[in-house]
């Protein structure tokens, strides 16, 4: 039904916070270790032969990974696993399969603890191309992102008057009643096989329902006075000529990256949402093609190595000001807070672009007790990553994607 698929998009596009089941109200597990989580994945995917390759607590830091040695203790790098590999799949990488999992990470989660927040969570996407823009699934439907750093600061931090806000409200609450009384009208002459259909459909009005009757509820709560960020100035030894500066550091679409960045944080900090999926690809236009040039050119793999590395600096960046901002459970936002950095492919010199053959997942926050360290899980499925990660925010189940156990984070 193409009208079901339409309908349950657009409450996802507007990030409305989801309502207590059945009017229940629903609280996180008390014994929740972590409270957000934070999923960033590189479309492109890691050049895989310059990560560390020896495991353990001691394990060699790479020169390019520099910007994150100050997080060493802070983060577990999990390294030669397996899922997806090509271009079709790269935007599946928090969701496993579609046909088997309905659901992506970031949904699940938000499905958990998105009613505890104004925004249920946040899905964005910033690239230089255009392709593969969905990240985020929900009911086997792709969540339509955020795709501009302005519309991201307006969706998180705005202020809107009471009374535009009501009115935009009371017209989503009109077209969806008249949704509801066209399909209540057609189920009585339709087939079998479409009443079916029209039942989905019914499911998804209420949960929109449901979704705009909690907005309202927020519209008595006080919103956050929030600038947007300036431009961000980053730090890297690895990448410290001019040249390098201006195309890895100082190029537009690494500050726009920077500066979305820098909303997620605030946005974590001042609780507005807690489950963001932020999704990217290419630097530039010669990422892509850099990434396919590996298998044959020394000087595409030391560039590549340095897309890497800056993406390193974004992430550094974050966990700085995570580590600096205190939690409400005495500790960091950084202790409480899971960052999840993957990519659906690798690349590597032997097996070239866009293979899911040795995929490494940066676990940070959390507390985890492999922080510091490296550990290799050949062959793996990064599945087993995020059912774990499940775990921790009290969501029991016995699979995820293409999982096949739960792992010591």
């Amino acid at each position: 039904m193409k009208r079901r698929e339409i309908l349950k998009s657009a409450g996802c596009v507007l990030f409305l916070p989801s309502l207590e089941s059945f009017g229940q109200n629903r609280s996180a597990p008390e014994q929740a270790e972590v409270k957000r989580l934070f999923c960033v994945s590189m479309g492109y995917g890691f050049f895989t032969d310059v990560l560390p390759q020896t495991d353990g607590a001691d394990y060699t830091f790479s020169e390019h990974m520099e910007p994150l040695k100050k997080h060493r203790d802070q983060f577990t790098l999990y390294s030669k696993m397996k899922f997806g590999g090509d271009h079709v799949r790269d935007h599946k990488c928090f969701v496993g399969n579609t046909t088997t999992n309905p659901d992506s990470l970031d949904q699940i989660v938000a499905d958990h603890i998105g009613h505890l927040t104004r925004v249920r969570n946040v899905v964005t996407f910033i690239s230089h191309a255009h392709h593969h823009i969905v990240a985020s699934w929900r009911n086997r439907l792709p969540v339509m992102p955020i795709q501009s750093t302005r519309l991201l600061f307006e969706t998180l931090f705005a202020k809107t008057d009471r009374k535009t806000q009501e009115r935009l409200l009371a017209h989503k609450k009109s077209v969806l009643d008249g949704s509801l009384e066209e399909a209540k009208a057609l189920m009585a002459r339709v087939s079998g096989r479409d009443r079916q259909r029209l039942r989905e459909y019914f499911a998804a009005l209420r949960e929109s329902e449901q979704e705009l009757s909690k907005s309202i509820e927020w519209l008595s709560n006080p919103r956050q006075d929030v600038e947007f960020p300036v431009a961000p100035q980053f730090e890297n030894n690895f990448l410290a000529t001019e040249v390098d500066k201006k195309r890895f550091l100082e190029n537009p679409r690494q500050i726009q990256r920077g500066i979305a960045f820098d909303m997620i944080y605030k946005a974590f900090r001042f609780d507005i949402t807690r489950v963001v999926n932020f999704y990217m690809t290419g630097l530039d236009n010669d990422h892509h093609i850099t990434t396919h040039n590996v298998p044959k050119a020394e000087d595409a793999r030391t560039s590549l190595t340095k897309y890497d590395s800056s993406f390193f600096s974004l992430l550094s960046n974050f966990y700085d000001k995570l580590a600096s901002s205190k939690g409400e459970s005495g500790g960091t936002l950084m202790d409480e807070t899971v960052t999840v950095a993957t990519g659906n492919n690798s690349v590597s010199q032997k097996m070239g672009p866009h293979n899911g053959n040795e995929i490494p997942v940066f676990v940070a926050g959390g507390q985890f007790a492999n922080h510091g360290g490296h550990v290799i899980r050949k062959g793996e499925t990064t599945c087993d990553v995020y059912l774990s990660i499940l775990q921790k925010f009290g969501i029991q189940r016995d699979q995820f994607g293409n999982s096949k156990k739960i792992i010591q984070l």
